[in-house]
């Protein structure tokens, strides 16, 4: 441990023992055990409680030793790995020498299934640390970046999910749910074109938030984001090809790539989030209406350093110059909804989201595409080249079993009598 840290712990020590220096043994305990009710921050470690028994041996100490006595000891085996011996450390270290492009959890899995480890009980830190000892440890290689820029708003956004802070599910109910942040940020003017908080990273949440940002600002050329499985997913893949936009994935594990939506989080966290406190009944309706504010009234209209300017005007200065194309909200909602296939029944029915439906008969045996709005899944149609026929409805079983008992045209107004004699065929 570093002499400058082991002597402000020290000192810590010193001033949490100091009041009962000169007092007497049952004086000492009640102060322990009122004051191991309390977090120290211990410089290096955090925030820490000790109990009575570690105050009374650092007191024990300091009366007989002094300030060294209550220094943090090193040790004397540090750095040493006492579960490997001489020749399990000259096994490990020919095996990762002929397996240098593994990452340690495979070579972990690797060495296991040769035996390496034997009767040893290694977990996988361990292996790990020694790997660093010896140089032997898998780093990623580190590539070269240029910083870009594109000419003009809507040639490139980039969209990801933050996870936010824990709010009430409603505004007056006890259970608390962390909030996931959906926002999109235009490269060039670095204008928020829409960001919204939910509880859950899917698509229904994307498709709240890439809807929107299209109806507000137009079409963009392309769309960069992740390799999550909202971003992943053939629903978003779909959108785009019918709209026109280019999606692009970044590279796994490469966060970097995607730096300025990463950077305005972080902006988030810093001057949003900053006051947030979790015993605030806030509910999420609460939350998206001060993150709106705070995005239209600060974010919007600060300058922003990435260039130097403010986000507000770089994007009225762009649309001016190069305006976007508009898509109605018909065709846009048409565009966003879910696309399935599913195969009809004998009885004219086909199952989805654990509901049956009813189709018309002429698809008996076939499988047909059934589209719905991820926001309202029971509103269900059924397409066929697509091309949108019909809405269909849930199965209504109690109304199909009334026409079971519907007079067939082909019986006689002499059989109805005689079916019913004290109705008219007519009534019937």
């Amino acid at each position: 441990m570093d002499s400058k840290l082991a002597e402000l712990i020290g000192m810590l020590r010193h001033q949490i023992i100091s009041p009962v220096l000169m007092e007497k043994g049952a004086a000492q305990m009640e102060y322990f055990n009122m004051v191991s009710k309390n977090e120290y921050d211990v410089p290096g470690r955090g925030l820490r409680r000790f109990t009575p028994i570690t105050m009374k041996s650092w007191l024990y100490k300091y009366r007989k030793y002094g300030l060294t006595g209550i220094l943090p000891k090193t040790r004397s085996d540090r750095g040493e790995f006492r579960k490997l011996s001489e020749d399990l450390k000259k096994s490990i270290q020919k095996l990762r020498e002929e397996h240098l492009e593994e990452s340690c959890i495979k070579f972990y899995e690797r060495c296991i299934k040769n035996n390496i480890f034997g009767e040893y009980k290694i977990c996988l830190e361990t292996l790990r640390r020694f790997l660093k000892s010896k140089n032997l440890y898998y780093r990623r290689k580190s590539h070269p970046r240029k910083r870009f820029e594109m000419n003009y708003f809507g040639e490139l956004w980039t969209c990801d999910f933050m996870h936010g802070p824990q709010v009430l599910e409603t505004f007056d109910g006890k259970r608390r749910k962390k909030a996931i942040l959906m926002a999109i940020i235009d490269d060039h003017s670095r204008l928020i074109v829409n960001g919204k908080f939910g509880f859950l990273e899917n698509t229904g949440l994307l498709e709240c938030v890439f809807k929107e940002a299209i109806l507000t600002h137009g079409l963009c050329d392309r769309i960069y984001c992740d390799n999550g499985s909202a971003f992943s997913s053939h629903y978003l893949s779909r959108v785009c090809a019918n709209l026109g936009i280019s999606l692009i994935h970044s590279k796994p594990y490469d966060s970097p790539s995607r730096g300025k939506i990463e950077r305005f989080f972080r902006t988030v966290r810093e001057n949003f989030l900053i006051d947030f406190k979790d015993d605030e009944r806030w509910d999420l309706k609460t939350l998206n209406d001060r993150f709106s504010t705070w995005l239209r009234d600060h974010y919007h209209h600060k300058i922003h350093s990435g260039i130097n300017a403010r986000p507000i005007d770089r994007y009225q200065i762009s649309v001016s110059n190069y305006p976007k194309k508009r898509i109605s909200e018909e065709i846009l909602d048409e565009y966003f909804l879910v696309a399935l296939e599913r195969s009809v029944n004998k009885d004219s029915t086909l199952s989805l989201n654990g509901t049956c439906y009813e189709v018309p008969p002429q698809y008996i045996g076939r499988r047909v595409e059934v589209r719905f709005p991820q926001d309202s899944p029971s509103e269900v149609y059924l397409y066929e080249n697509d091309i949108r026929m019909v809405k269909i409805q849930p199965v209504d079983a109690r109304f199909n079993g009334k026409t079971l008992y519907t007079p067939s045209p082909r019986f006689s107004d002499v059989a109805l009598h005689q079916l019913h004699p004290d109705h008219r065929a007519g009534d019937l």
